[in-house]
């Protein structure tokens, strides 16, 4: 036998393996019950991947409150972002973003130098900014509505901490110093900051009004060891 000939019976073996179970189907169920079992079997893989697409859009909006509100290793953050990037540019894109956000945020409201401070709340607002013209409609309205929320609360808090932590780093300045004249230089700093923050509208002035008096407290207290 030729092998042309050889490749042709396997290939007649194969459609008739292939046929074979239509046929059988045909003379149990006629076309109408193979034409129904066709639907049947078209309707669940529809249904299938509803669900599977469902199930995957839940594990990355959980994902993204995650890191909304977790600071995630720099190494971790890397390796989460190429595998992202593999199967879906955009959601990785809406991840890093999300990262960078939430640095942003800690170091906003922790830092004691003024100008990191200020530059990192300008950059929460600016990926948030980005998020919501261009990657809101890749998470659930909810999910979305938690960004928001985190920001804004974010926002809110910046115009204490900001006077805060600034006055802090001079408190503790202060502390290292032997001399009076330098103690009172940068308690007395520490007091302008905290009265800065008190006219800045958008303060909590009971917060900052009760540093203020611990700082007179401690000015006072270094006047009458004189």
């Amino acid at each position: 036998m030729k092998k042309s000939e050889a490749e042709g019976i396997g290939i007649l073996i194969v459609l008739g393996i292939i046929v074979y179970p239509f046929i059988w189907l045909h003379e149990k169920i006629g076309w109408i019950g193979i034409g129904a079992v066709a639907v049947l079997i078209i309707s669940g893989g529809i249904y299938w991947h509803m669900l599977s697409a469902k199930k995957e859009k839940e594990e990355f909006n959980e994902l993204v409150l995650y890191v909304l509100h977790n600071r995630i290793p720099p190494n971790e953050a890397r390796k989460m972002n190429i595998q992202l990037a593999k199967s879906n540019f955009p959601r990785s894109a809406l991840i890093r973003n999300l990262q960078i956000l939430r640095d942003s945020i800690e170091i906003a409201l922790s830092s004691k130098k003024r100008d990191t401070a200020i530059s990192r709340m300008a950059t929460v607002l600016e990926r948030y900014d980005e998020i919501t013209q261009e990657q809101a409609a890749l998470v659930k309205p909810e999910t979305m509505h938690e960004i928001t929320k985190v920001v804004k609360e974010t926002e809110k808090e910046f115009y204490t901490k900001l006077y805060q932590n600034v006055a802090t780093a001079h408190l503790e300045k202060a502390e290292k110093l032997k001399t009076k004249k330098s103690k009172f230089k940068y308690l007395q700093m520490a007091k302008e900051a905290l009265l800065e923050g008190l006219e800045d509208d958008r303060s909590r002035k009971d917060v900052l009004e009760q540093m203020l008096a611990r700082v007179d407290k401690k000015a006072a207290s270094l006047a009458d060891s004189s």
